[in-house]
């Protein structure tokens, strides 16, 4: 008889990253080690959410981060798993919420969570430093929530954190793409910045569940990229790949975004010149050999990806 299905909770399920897991799950689940999956959504009606629910072992669950009590009641039994993503458009209401969501997790009786933090300088800084970015910072403080949390629980909960780069997924053909080319491009056309996939966090995180008791995921902390490169060389390969230019708006547009968007995106590009990420990349591909460059996730992956 197949032992029971372990209940795992979603958020931002109808998203990049809980939706790559989701994916991920479904694809790599063990016959002796399946998951019956609890899809957060706000909107449980919406096409996106009806499509989670079509999917063998996924329930679609209606709610939020305003109440976390809500979300696990929902379950009809103890949780076995949290996965945990926030929204870092207000640094002050992510940690309030995020940290609402790990003590109601731990409460209801959570055995494991995977939560997804921010690259912070290299596993030494990213352990230690919260950095003057407010949603670098909120992220920060949910891992020491946990932390805490995990030791003081009668189950002693344990977590993975993932602390991914820059996402590849900024670069789209619209408004914000734009914008946000634009806002990389003024911190100089030579200076590299590392970026990821949110596919492959989405498998790493699926990996961590499968292995959650192992030396690799057990309250452990890796920091996220598959590529490093320039403004110049995202322009190339883009060129080489699609036959285009990159897309990117006027100067003075990057410079009103930063400076509009002063704690969410000014901030964090001067971070990226005084600080920046620490990935050791070429090791990190070593250890996940599927994890995307930005030529292969081009090609594969985003919306100029070839038929």
């Amino acid at each position: 008889m197949p032992p029971p299905a372990r209940k795992l909770v979603v958020t931002g399920a109808t998203g990049k990253q809980g939706g790559a897991l989701i994916r991920a799950l479904l694809a790599q689940q063990q016959p002796t080690q399946p998951f019956a999956i609890y899809a957060l959504t706000r909107d449980k009606p919406s096409r996106s959410a009806q499509a989670l629910a079509a999917e063998p072992n996924v329930h679609v669950i209606q709610g939020d981060f305003a109440d976390p009590e809500a979300v696990f009641r929902q379950l009809g039994g103890k949780p076995w798993g949290l996965f945990s993503v926030t929204m870092p458009m207000d640094a002050r209401r992510e940690e309030r919420e995020g940290k609402g969501m790990v003590r109601a997790a731990c409460e209801a009786g959570v055995e494991h969570i995977v939560f997804t933090a921010t690259e912070r300088g290299g596993q030494t800084k990213s352990d230690t430093t919260p950095t003057s970015v407010p949603h670098f910072r909120s992220k920060y403080n949910i891992e020491r929530e946990i932390q805490a949390r995990s030791k003081a629980s009668p189950q002693q909960v344990t977590w993975t954190f993932l602390r991914p780069v820059a996402f590849f997924e900024n670069l789209s053909d619209n408004f914000f793409g734009r914008g946000y080319v634009a806002m990389w491009r003024l911190n100089g056309l030579d200076r590299p910045l590392q970026q990821v996939s949110t596919t492959d966090i989405g498998l790493i995180a699926a990996d961590a569940f499968l292995h959650a008791d192992s030396e690799e995921y057990r309250n452990k902390a890796i920091s996220l990229a598959g590529d490093e490169l320039s403004p110049n060389d995202a322009a190339r390969i883009f060129k080489e790949v699609t036959g285009q230019e990159l897309p990117y708006t006027y100067p003075v547009v990057g410079r009103l975004l930063r400076w509009v968007a002063k704690e969410q995106l000014g901030l964090m590009f001067d971070w990226f010149v005084t600080d920046d990420f620490g990935v050791d990349v070429k090791a990190l591909r070593k250890r996940y050999p599927f994890m995307q460059d930005f030529r292969t996730w081009l090609a594969e992956e985003s919306a100029w990806k070839k038929a």
